[in-house]
């Protein structure tokens, strides 16, 4: 008989957290993050500030679970990608798909973004991205293709690689967001990726290959 309690009362604290996350969202995108204090969330989501308490330890735990909000959504919409793309896709398909997903996240959520990736941003919530981007790339191609018995490299150093380069755009854009557009950065990306550097240079007489 309790049961039916108990979950009103879970779903009125994940309501809350939500609450608090989206009004983070919204404080930190016209005040900055470090202006905004715990009284500016609060007073937005119209809570207390004890009522913060009970689900952020401070506002770096908050930032992380922003983040983490983000990443879990923009990975949903790479799982579901499959509605999007023909059964018949091809894996560079599906890459640009992922990357373009991506790329618009960034785009729609330039200060969180800047806050993830900046040259302020937190090592720990970086290092947090990278290792959710690695994780994602590793299950992707799991699923999607079937690894060579002699494979040079093995499939969670390909991922990691992937996201590591991912990573590095997300950062460098963050910083020049005016420069290229989101489907100009994933077609760049797919085409480091499947075609690789040295397609985009000549190499000079006095230039020594590695």
């Amino acid at each position: 008989m309790t049961t039916p309690a108990l979950d009103r009362h879970e779903q009125r604290k994940l309501e809350t957290r939500q609450r608090l996350l989206d009004a983070a969202e919204q404080v930190f995108s016209r005040m900055g993050y470090e202006a905004a204090s715990v009284l500016d969330i609060t007073e937005a989501a119209n809570v207390s500030k004890r009522t913060f308490y009970l689900h952020f330890n401070d506002k770096e735990d908050l930032i992380e679970a922003l983040a983490m909000r983000g990443f879990v959504e923009v990975r949903t919409q790479v799982e579901d990608k499959e509605n999007i793309l023909p059964p018949d896709h091809t894996f560079q398909e599906g890459m640009y798909r992922v990357a373009r997903l991506i790329f618009d996240y960034v785009q729609d959520h330039p200060q969180l973004m800047q806050i993830v990736f900046g040259r302020g941003g937190s090592f720990r919530l970086q290092a947090m991205a990278r290792e959710f981007i690695a994780q994602a790339w590793e299950e992707n191609i799991m699923r999607e293709c079937t690894w060579k018995d002699d494979a040079l490299v093995p499939p969670m150093i390909v991922a990691n690689a992937m996201a590591g380069i991912m990573f590095q755009l997300m950062c460098w854009w963050s910083q020049h967001p005016n420069e290229y557009t989101p489907d100009e950065m994933a077609q760049m990306y797919v085409s480091i990726l499947t075609r690789g550097i040295e397609v985009n240079f000549i190499h000079h007489s006095n230039m020594q290959s590695p």
